[in-house]
């Protein structure tokens, strides 16, 4: 029953963690300056390191990294700010909101990863 409860609260976390990086994307976006406070990546990490441990299972492990590799590397390739010349601000809110997720989701695969590590040593 416990783990029903860390896996609904891990979900929720990742919530926040999503809506703080669309927030984040629209600040950059904007040009706002607070955007690009520190604070807000440490609060990503923070969000991340509660989605890597509460989240995600043993059995999600292998889809988990797989869609966290698949991810960082559409998103390191793709050049989403071409977005702007078509439609002004579109790509660099797109491009800001998933390298602010990508910090969520990377912190969360470390620790994922970690835990796979241990529990195949074990």
């Amino acid at each position: 029953m416990a783990k029903k409860s860390g896996v609904g609260m891990g979900k929720f976390i990742l919530s926040i963690g999503v809506v703080l990086s669309v927030i984040l994307g629209i600040g950059a976006a904007m040009e706002a300056a607070w955007a690009s406070k520190p604070i807000f990546v440490f609060f990503l990490i923070i969000i991340g390191l509660l989605v890597g441990f509460k989240n995600i299972t043993s059995s999600e492990v292998s889809s988990f990294l797989t869609g966290t590799i698949a991810l960082i590397l559409a998103t390191a390739v793709a050049n989403l700010t071409a977005i702007d010349r078509v439609v002004p601000m579109v790509g660099t809110f797109v491009q800001a909101s998933l390298a602010n997720f990508i910090v969520v989701i990377g912190v969360a695969a470390v620790i994922v990863s970690f835990k796979a590590v241990y529990n195949i040593a074990k």
